[in-house]
């Protein structure tokens, strides 16, 4: 299974076997598809947009499990930390937002910092988190 997300906000779900889109996520997120982080243990693929919004769909089901509310901010990267339990989004404006496992309506914690915005994420482990910036630096 390969997954890509475009500049309209569709997400789909390729089968290479068979060459074609098994699943097809259409219309959840208004702008362009960022990032996108498969959680195998949870079959759970993350989707960050242009929007603002995180998409969290059960890559078992034709429907989006849950959408976020849209932030101010572009969200450009994703990644999961903490054993699975948090949701790191790098923004247009330099600020990690951070999601709690399940609770996908609204952040539960920012970090701020990045003079610019957070192009990458790279966890290492379960504690460190590897970024990178436009300003060209890796923090």
């Amino acid at each position: 299974m390969l997954a890509t997300g475009d500049d309209g906000g569709a997400v789909k779900l390729w089968d290479l076997r068979k060459q074609g889109v098994v699943r097809s996520y259409e219309g959840n997120q208004g702008d362009f598809i960022s990032d996108l982080c498969f959680v195998e243990g949870e079959n759970t693929l993350l989707a960050t947009s242009g929007d603002g919004s995180l998409a969290v769909y059960d890559v078992r089901h034709n429907k989006p499990h849950a959408v976020s509310e849209q932030l101010d901010d572009e969200l450009l990267s994703i990644a999961v930390v903490k054993n699975n339990s948090k949701v790191i989004c790098g923004s247009q404006d330099g600020i990690l937002n951070i999601y709690s496992w399940g609770q996908w309506d609204d952040i539960s914690d920012r970090f701020p910092g990045h003079p610019s915005s957070v192009d990458a994420l790279v966890p290492i482990d379960d504690q460190l988190l590897i970024t990178g910036s436009s300003d060209g630096l890796i923090r």
